[in-house]
């Protein structure tokens, strides 16, 4: 391998051990490995890990899941798969079920990720755990995203998005819920009964355009307010999103800062280590120096001395 030429094996693998390894050791192994690449000449495979960026808490768990529990993954690659062609063939049925599938299998997993990082030495706070939620969420919609949490390799959380459902998918579990039982086992009882022969109908004509008037009254006032609903919670939905985006960014911006003060801490570790090895070779150049400095006087007196007629 000449010296500036990457391995695409061994880059990923090396970024794969950094990512799963202890976060508090990420910066220095990375440095330890780049350092490494650099002295066998690979001076390329050297730059790409010092460019590396320490995982945070949240994708450091999701890189073990995947690294360690494979079989899980698979599990949620393919109910991702599931959920996209029911939605593309519209079936709602299927859609509902899945869902339901959805919800708990991302609960299962987001808890096996906490419990693997615990046994670890680093328990997920509750934020950090639901950013891990959103980040197999990711994953189980979009086929990139589980490429990049099937790596292992992840430096933070991936965009919480949801599954995206489109109109046309949510249209059709809307029908299939709307759908009473009555029309798919047997007709209502009401209908049964107008149907039956040689029976009256039991009210008058005016009682029953009375109710209908008043049924009708009420299905425009339901109507009404579950728009009004409609409008409320998707104000609610976005004030959440945008919410959750900010937390977001401030979590990642926190994560930055103090991947930010680790390495300051390091240069700065290694400035006085300078530091203390310069001033020891001032010290020991400022004792030659003296030293030289009165043999040269003893030797400038004695040449006097001899210089000087008795």
């Amino acid at each position: 391998m000449s010296a500036w030429h990457v391995d695409p094996v061994e880059l990923p693998d090396l970024a794969r051990e950094l990512y799963t390894a202890d976060p508090a050791e990420f910066i220095p192994a990375r440095d330890r490995h780049a350092a490494a690449a650099a002295e066998r000449g690979d001076q390329d495979l050297a730059a790409r890990l010092k460019k590396l960026r320490k995982p945070t808490a949240a994708a450091w768990a999701v890189n073990l899941l995947a690294t360690r529990e494979p079989r899980a993954m698979t599990r949620l690659l393919d109910l991702g798969e599931q959920l996209r062609a029911a939605q593309r063939e519209l079936r709602g049925d299927d859609l509902r079920a899945l869902a339901a599938d959805r919800t708990r299998l991302l609960r299962e997993l987001s808890g096996l990720a906490a419990k693997l990082a615990g046994q670890q030495g680093h328990p997920l706070t509750e934020p950090t755990r639901q950013q891990v939620e959103r980040t197999l969420t990711a994953a189980l919609s979009d086929p990139e995203a589980a490429q990049a949490v099937q790596a292992g390799t992840l430096a933070k959380p991936l965009e919480y998005s949801g599954f995206g459902l489109d109109e046309l998918a949510v249209a059709a579990i809307r029908r299939t819920a709307a759908r009473p039982k009555s029309q798919r086992k047997a007709e209502p009882r009401e209908t049964q009964r107008s149907a039956a022969p040689g029976r009256a109908p039991g009210r008058s004509r005016r009682e029953a355009g009375r109710r209908e008037a008043q049924r009708s009254a009420e299905l425009t006032g339901l109507r009404e307010q579950l728009r009004h609903t409609d409008e409320q919670l998707g104000e609610a939905v976005d004030s959440l999103e945008l919410a959750e985006r900010d937390e977001r960014e401030a979590e990642q911006r926190c994560e930055e800062l103090r991947d930010s003060l680790e390495e300051l801490r390091n240069e700065l570790s290694r400035a006085e280590r300078e530091l203390r090895e310069h001033r020891r070779q001032a010290r020991t150049a400022r004792q030659r120096q003296e030293r030289a400095q009165r043999d040269r006087d003893a030797l400038a007196e004695r040449l006097r001395r001899a210089e000087t007629p008795e």
